[in-house]
């Protein structure tokens, strides 16, 4: 345990660093409650009762502190980092040998434990989260069909679903020129594990009837969740990127999954350059002042983040590239920084 704990120098950073990320934790994530509460309270209603807004707000609300939590992690790194420098801790330290990196690593231990947590809550804890507040909030609707688009290698399909039955599917099969060369149709259909099985299908310009006809291509993933991208396990996203088909959608999918993964490592490289920075602008009993920067750096770089992955997107570049690369160079610019 000493290896990771240290020794009591370390420990005593480490629990300090604990205690205000579980107190900046429970303010951002009680005020992300008390939001949710006042835009579901709007939908009251005789049925969508009050306990059962708690409930949804209750599932809603743990499912987005994963979300949250790396804006949480910058703000309580740069506050840990505060209070430990204006009550001398970090001065003793530094006069007992500790380096400056060593004391950042001692605060940054917890909160790498809880974002890789984060990271296991996005496979494991969230998406359960996700479907129990959906089923409170939207179980006496009315089922609707579902209509969507998908695109697959040369062919591009059409196709309706009610609950779990798949109906009303065309597929447009393109030759190499992209011109329209079959459309296949069918009343029901039916996704394999490898293939679409339509079944009584009719080939309207051959002008063939088929008792089965099968899309050796289709896909069986991503069809008719009750998830959105965002709130799939990463696992489910893996498969469906894998399984995408026109490149502009695979690069959407592709950011989603690749900004979820590289979170951790994006959070803490702007951890990194945050109290780097907060040691040439902020003196001590600032912190006030440093919490509004942490916030400011969290938010700033996320928003880069979005704008680098959409630019991504558009110009077909990797968009793990434009997320990972940033992350690289704010990180080293950091540690420059605290080394300079």
């Amino acid at each position: 345990m000493n290896v990771i704990f240290g020794d009591t120098i370390d420990k005593f950073f480490f629990k300090e660093s604990l205690k205000i990320l579980f107190f900046v934790s429970f303010l951002i994530f009680s005020l992300d409650l008390l939001l949710n509460l006042v835009k579901e309270l709007e939908d009251l209603s005789i049925n969508y009762s009050f306990l059962e807004i708690l409930q949804y707000i209750f599932y809603i609300s743990l499912s987005r502190l994963c979300e949250i939590l790396p804006l949480c992690a910058v703000i309580s790194a740069i506050l840990t980092f505060g209070f430990l420098s204006d009550s001398g801790e970090l001065i003793a330290a530094q006069i007992l040998g500790k380096s400056m990196l060593a004391n950042i690593l001692n605060i940054l231990k917890p909160i790498i434990i809880f974002l890789i947590f984060t990271l296991l809550s996005f496979e494991l804890i969230t998406p359960k989260l996700e479907i129990l507040a959906k089923n409170i909030k939207f179980k006496d609707q009315e089922l609707a069909i579902k209509s969507d688009w998908l695109q697959k290698n040369n062919v591009l399909a059409n196709y309706s679903f009610l609950d779990n039955s798949g109906s009303d599917i065309k597929l447009y099969y393109l030759n190499e020129e992209k011109r329209l060369q079959s459309i296949v149709e069918a009343k029901s259909f039916e996704i394999q594990e490898d293939k679409w099985q339509l079944n009584e299908a009719f080939d309207s310009i051959k002008k063939e009837n088929y008792s089965v006809f099968y899309w050796e291509e289709g896909p069986n993933v991503g069809i008719n969740e009750d998830l959105g991208i965002k709130e799939l396990p990463l696992s489910q996203v893996y498969k469906i990127l894998t399984q995408t088909g026109p490149e502009r959608e695979k690069k959407k999918i592709s950011y989603e999954f690749w900004k979820k993964l590289l979170e951790p490592f994006s959070a803490v490289s702007i951890i990194i350059l945050s109290i780097a920075l907060s040691i040439l602008f902020f003196e001590k009993n600032k912190n006030l002042e440093r919490l509004l920067f942490g916030a400011l750096m969290a938010f700033g770089f996320n928003l880069i983040l979005k704008i680098l992955g959409n630019i991504a997107i558009i110009n077909n570049i990797s968009p793990g590239l434009a997320i990972l690369l940033p992350s690289l160079i704010v990180g080293f610019l950091g540690l420059r920084l605290l080394k300079a």
